[in-house]
């Protein structure tokens, strides 16, 4: 498995060529890309074949993790594409919006019902976060990453972490920070406690937590348009 990092700012890219939260994930002949925040459109079509893409995991529906699935339907309609979205169904004009679009085959997801996509198993995770979110589990054969989408440090990470080899994780906020998403330190504590690779995500325009990273060799910030192997 590969993870490709197509955008990692939130809750809005920094100026110049970059972009909000997508990745994609790549197994063998299966690709699956998680969020598609502004400005990754362009990077995924440089990225992947979009006919090979086997579905697009949505983990929560703030903007800075959606906003791209709109110009997106038009060229699925240029490609006579459709693509499958596992997003958990929720009742607001939003969801209403970004989903309801013919070219969009929605399969609702849930904590209780781990599903598959191509040879993925997904497995999702209750997270903490302002609206609802889930984290997802990709598991392939003997590797499996874990994303957390945006969320607080919760009881939910550390089951997610059994036999797993990455976490994604929404954790590149300064220390002190008091919003609704992980810290340097929750990310010292997560590596110091289970050993497991961190890419570190989701950073502010204005802030870039590598100096904190220095001294612990399994954390790193995430680059954009980085292959990391898994």
């Amino acid at each position: 498995m590969k993870l490709t990092v197509l955008g990692k700012y939130g809750p809005y890219p920094k100026e110049g060529d970059h972009a909000s939260s997508c990745y994609l994930v790549q197994g063998g002949s299966t690709s699956l890309v998680l969020d598609m925040g502004p400005g990754s459109l362009s990077r995924l079509m440089q990225a992947a074949d979009l006919r090979k893409i086997n579905g697009i995991f949505i983990s929560h529906l703030h903007y800075d993790h959606t906003s791209e699935l709109l110009p997106f339907r038009y060229l699925l309609e240029d490609m006579n594409l459709k693509m499958k979205i596992y997003v958990r169904r929720e009742e607001s004009p939003w969801y209403d919006i970004l989903f309801g679009h013919p070219d969009f085959e929605v399969i609702n997801v849930s904590p209780s019902s781990p599903v598959t996509a191509g040879d993925f198993k997904l497995t999702f995770y209750e997270m903490k976060h302002t609206v609802p979110c889930l984290g997802v589990k990709v598991q392939q054969e003997d590797k499996a990453l874990f994303y957390t989408g945006d969320t607080l440090f919760n009881d939910n990470i550390y089951p997610a972490l059994n036999g797993t080899d990455l976490l994604l994780a929404d954790c590149s906020k300064p220390a002190g920070f008091t919003g609704p998403h992980m810290t340097v330190e929750n990310a010292k504590e997560i590596n110091g406690n289970t050993g497991v690779r961190i890419i570190s995500t989701h950073l502010s325009p204005g802030y870039d937590p590598d100096d904190e990273y220095k001294d612990f060799p399994g954390i790193e910030t995430a680059r954009e348009m980085k292959t990391y192997e898994i």
